[in-house]
């Protein structure tokens, strides 16, 4: 019974401290906008850690880049729902033009679930998958948030794409391509004139399957979120492949309603 109150106690102080954020930081109605508490405290000191050994794992492993981070970064309240689109351009592997589609929403107070779909030119072309993602440290109190999400791609790809070392011959062949990533983030949004902009960084980690072949691959995005107003933003994200996959460069529109 102490147990069940106490979880229901933190859960309900995180939605509300949630809802004070966002009141907080760009009140698009006047003037007022958000401050940070530049304090240094025993929950931003194990956000510190945790970040650290995220880093230390993305380095360790690998992160696959069939789509960007996006919106994975971004909190739903329960019953919110977003909806992206992600025009990429890759820039390695030949180079090719794609987009992605993407509808999110808000499962509860800790996680958040999204799918996508999206179709391209070059290295990369079909793909289809979803990602769950929690935010374990939410963007509050002067503090950036840290999450982690769960994403999980199939894709058709070019045999001259990322990993595989062909770079002539069978060039307008595909192959079939699964893709399990683990996406640690840490973002802080803060207030500005022109609207809120809320960056991000995340070191992605997993595995790729294709042709019966188990492969890792590495790569860091880095990006930010640019609101117009409650239901708006933009974004800008570049994907820098580091071993096995291919960098990309990616904007989009994401608007978000009940």
């Amino acid at each position: 019974m102490t147990s069940a109150f106490s979880q229901a106690l933190r859960r309900g102080t995180t939605k509300d401290m949630r809802s004070k954020k966002k009141r907080a930081v760009g009140d698009y109605g006047g003037a007022s906008f958000g401050k940070c508490d530049g304090g240094m405290n025993l929950k931003m000191l194990k956000n510190g850690l945790c970040l650290v050994l995220f880093v230390g794992l993305g380095w360790l492993s690998g992160a696959p880049a069939l789509a960007g981070v996006f919106t994975t970064v971004q909190y739903l309240s329960p019953g919110e729902s977003s909806l992206g689109f992600e025009p990429e351009f890759v820039l390695s592997s030949g180079a090719g033009l794609g987009a992605n589609l993407r509808f999110s929403r808000g499962i509860d107070d800790l996680l958040n679930g999204s799918f996508l779909i999206g179709t391209g030119t070059g290295p990369r072309q079909f793909r289809v998958g979803g990602v769950l993602s929690a935010d374990f440290f939410p963007d509050i109190e002067g503090q950036p948030g840290i999450g982690l999400g769960l994403g999980a791609h199939w894709a058709r790809v070019s045999l001259t794409s990322a990993g595989t070392g062909i770079t002539e011959s069978q060039a307008t062949a595909t192959q079939g391509r699964f893709d399990l990533a683990l996406m640690p983030y840490l973002h802080n949004r803060f207030a500005n004139p022109g609207g809120d902009v809320d960056p991000y960084v995340s070191i992605p980690l997993g595995f790729s399957i294709r042709d019966g072949r188990y492969q890792t691959t590495s790569s860091i995005a880095v990006g930010s979120f640019f609101h117009r107003s409650a239901s708006i933003m933009y974004s800008m994200e570049l994907n820098v492949g580091m071993k096995n996959s291919e960098t990309s460069l990616a904007g989009g529109m994401v608007y978000t309603f009940r």
